[in-house]
């Protein structure tokens, strides 16, 4: 197949598509890899570690398959940076399918183009490209499961798709979704709008997408037994994070403002602008396949930030996942737009090389405070690992098999420690948001415990009083300062405590 010039983000793109996008990929998966080796773990990347040393059904905070792939990565590679290979290779897996699912609607150059402003994009660039967040497995199996459906909705000339195999495929890949990430189900609920919507409702009346319902049940069955054996802690959790504090148009607008940034503007506006256009052209069904699955998850997250006072800009990311087919066909239509496609290409090429690159080798040197920047102020230092907890407390008697248990004050802060000294000493957290650490905590078995509480020093002044009462004596702390290239970043404290009384956090208080 022989490309026209204007077809092709580059020249030196060979003339097929699908070698076009695997050079695309190859060349993405390296710049991954270049980032995750300069970055350390963020906070929820040390705190998933952290609770995947343990394999359950699930886990509080989201399902469990992505704390069993970490799990399992962490038996091959540890804690290094390598643990972040199966999912830097997952999304190598995503972008392929995110190219065969637009080639079959749109062509293939169409999905080309997908898949280069897919990985351009600083989300999917870094966060289900390169991180051990459950975004990773999320996408792959969605993507999965929608390309098999699209084989079966979209045949091509010639193709007979059987049915079942369409959707029991696309049940087992929306049980694995669910298995990654609750929010699956907004994509879910577009699909069964699409078939509603369209003539494929003729679908419902076969029973093979009921048999593939019943696979995805049994796929994500863990989740259920683990939350039916605590008290539906997880879902309540989730459900929690919704609640009502009456209208809030600065969360609104905060949260618009932020899917932009995530998305990175440069993608966010020909994205959103592409989308709206292609909206008006609701009655081809390909668009609204795409359209039915993106909007759910969209609209229900960023019209949520309105009565709940708060959202996290990520959240709606998996619907905006589905809109890049709608660009990769809009940029091979209009090869003469100004400005130039090619050119747009080029700069977010550049760009997402660039702040990658550039991100990871601040991260990495600390550069900005070698600048003078407050360690407040620069976001990398979040993805500064506290390795030299583990000699400092190895000093005082932390081991693998004696010495006292290490306490954290918080979530986040108890995910860095253990990262640290976990695969050598028992950590638990014991302050009032313990999130995941409560449930691999057993009160019984620390009662009386001497302990090393391990925490920033703000921390530990805020619960002072508090732990004054949980334990039997407090120790006076010592400080302790770390941070990158020998300086001072993050002032810790240790404190050595007798006769711990209760686990009990103060309170429940879970933003």
């Amino acid at each position: 197949m022989t490309a026209a010039p204007t077809s092709k983000p580059f020249a030196l793109l060979p003339d097929d598509p699908a070698r076009a996008v695997v050079m695309l990929i190859l060349a993405f998966t390296a710049l991954r890899i270049a980032f995750a080796m300069l970055l350390g773990f963020g906070v929820d990347e040390s705190y998933t570690l952290g609770q995947a040393r343990r394999l359950a059904l699930s886990y509080f905070d989201h399902p469990p398959l992505h704390l069993w792939l970490a799990h399992v990565s962490m038996l091959v590679f540890g804690t290094t940076w390598a643990v972040r290979l199966p999912f830097i290779l997952m999304f190598a897996g995503t972008s392929w399918l995110m190219f065969r699912l637009t080639e079959r609607l749109f062509g293939g150059w169409s999905g080309v183009w997908a898949v280069l402003a897919l990985n351009c994009s600083l989300f999917f660039l870094a966060s289900p490209g390169a991180w051990i967040v459950p975004d990773g497995p999320l996408l792959l199996f969605l993507a999965a499961g929608m390309l098999s459906l699209a084989q079966l909705f979209f045949p091509k000339r010639g193709e007979t798709p059987s049915a079942w195999r369409a959707w029991a495929l696309a049940g087992l890949c929306f049980g694995l979704a669910g298995l990654s990430k609750y929010s699956a189900l907004f994509v879910v609920v577009g699909l069964a709008g699409f078939l509603l919507a369209t003539p494929h409702r003729r679908w419902l009346l076969h029973p093979a997408p009921y048999a593939g319902a019943v696979l995805a049940a049994l796929v994500v069955s863990p989740i259920i037994l683990w939350n039916m054996a605590n008290d539906w802690a997880s879902l309540r959790f989730q459900a929690g994070r919704g609640g009502g504090k009456g209208l809030t148009l600065a969360a609104f607008a905060q949260m618009l403002a932020g899917q932009f940034v995530w998305l990175a503007p440069w993608i966010a506006v020909p994205l959103a602008t592409i989308a709206v256009q292609e909206a008006r052209r609701w009655f081809d069904p390909r668009r609204l396949f795409l359209l039915a699955l993106a909007a759910p998850t969209i609209l229900y997250f960023t019209i949520q930030s309105l009565w709940s006072g708060w959202a996290l800009p990520h959240w709606p990311m998996p619907g905006w996942f589905f809109l890049f087919p709608l660009l990769g066909g809009w940029m091979v239509a209009n090869p003469d737009a100004s400005p130039s496609p090619r050119a747009w290409a080029k700069w977010c090429a550049g760009l997402a090389v660039a702040l990658s690159l550039g991100i990871g080798a601040i991260g990495a040197t600390g550069l900005l405070t070698r600048l003078g920047v407050p360690p407040q102020a620069d976001p990398t230092l979040d993805a500064f690992d506290w390795k030299a907890l583990r000699p400092v407390l190895a000093a005082r008697g932390v081991g693998p098999r004696s010495g006292p248990v290490v306490v954290a004050l918080t979530w986040n802060e108890g995910g860095k420690v253990d990262l640290a000294v976990g695969d050598a000493a028992d950590v638990m957290v014991i302050g009032p948001d313990p999130r995941g650490f409560m449930f691999r905590q057993v009160p019984r078995a620390y009662q009386g415990a001497d302990v090393l509480i391990v925490a920033q020093a703000g921390t530990f002044a805020r619960q002072r009083a508090t732990l004054e009462r949980q334990f039997a004596v407090l120790g006076e702390p010592e400080r302790l300062s770390i941070g990158r290239g020998g300086r001072g970043e993050i002032d810790l404290v240790i404190v050595p405590a007798r006769g711990l009384r209760s686990l009990a956090p103060v309170s429940v208080a879970m933003r």
